[in-house]
């Protein structure tokens, strides 16, 4: 079950974002305590996010010089948030889980809106909103790793970028950043589990980097519907499991 949802997951990751909810609710299901489960999670979903930002390589050549700065900034804001994940009750991280997974939906349903707003900014403007929502956007993905694809691309969005393609390949790569920056703290802690993060990363690294490569193959529009759906049920599931 646990390779499957990483297959699925990783699919969806490479392809627009999400995945990491569905495979967030599978390692629940498993068992896993929510605090181990979602470590665990970063810890599958790194190496999808490394074989899914393989597949874009060809894509992200004309915003190298982004990088340079873009990188220490996810690395910073993971460091930070794998550090409050630790740092919170288990409880409460369990009763947040729903509302962060509907904060991410809502923000991957409203991406035709940021990008209007990004168009009508200046480029100074722009790039400190980008830094900005970038830091913050890394934060999240290090204290919880659901919903973190969505929230980049949406990040991208207010930061001026348009290219569909250019923009998976970044959101692959910050995901990289910074979930290695809070596995350092997830790992020295004790909270992963191996065994069930090793079935999911499997189906994960195989899925985004199958997925990154049939890009060109699949309207952007057609993967977005498909991916919201599955946002709105991952989400729907939470919201039954901890309130129904």
């Amino acid at each position: 079950m646990l390779f499957f949802a990483g297959l699925v997951g990783g699919t969806m990751n490479a392809l627009a974002g999400g995945g990491s909810g569905v495979t967030f609710a599978a390692l629940v299901v498993s068992g896993m305590p929510p605090i181990i489960a979602n470590a665990t999670n970063t810890f599958a979903a790194t190496l999808g996010y490394i074989t899914g930002a393989l597949g874009y390589r060809n894509h992200l050549t004309a915003v190298r010089r982004d990088l340079v700065w873009q990188v220490p900034v996810a690395f910073v804001g993971g460091l930070l948030g794998g550090w409050l994940l630790l740092r919170t009750d288990a409880e409460i991280f369990s009763a947040a889980v729903p509302w962060l997974l509907l904060f991410a939906t809502l923000l991957f349903m409203l991406g035709g809106q940021l990008e209007r707003l990004a168009a009508r900014t200046s480029a100074r403007q722009l790039w400190i909103i980008g830094a900005l929502a970038l830091f913050l956007t890394c934060i999240y993905g290090g204290y919880f790793n659901g919903g973190f694809g969505i929230l980049t691309l949406a990040a991208l969005s207010l930061a001026g970028y348009t290219q569909v393609r250019t923009m998976q390949g970044l959101k692959l790569i910050f995901a990289t950043v910074s979930s290695i920056s809070a596995l350092v703290l997830f790992i020295g802690a004790g909270v992963v589990d191996y065994v069930g993060g090793l079935a999911v990363m499997a189906g994960i690294g195989l899925g985004s980097y199958g997925a990154a490569r049939l890009t060109d193959y699949v309207s952007d529009k057609t993967v977005r519907h498909i991916s919201l759906a599955i946002c709105i049920g991952v989400t729907a599931y939470a919201f039954y499991v901890e309130y129904g």
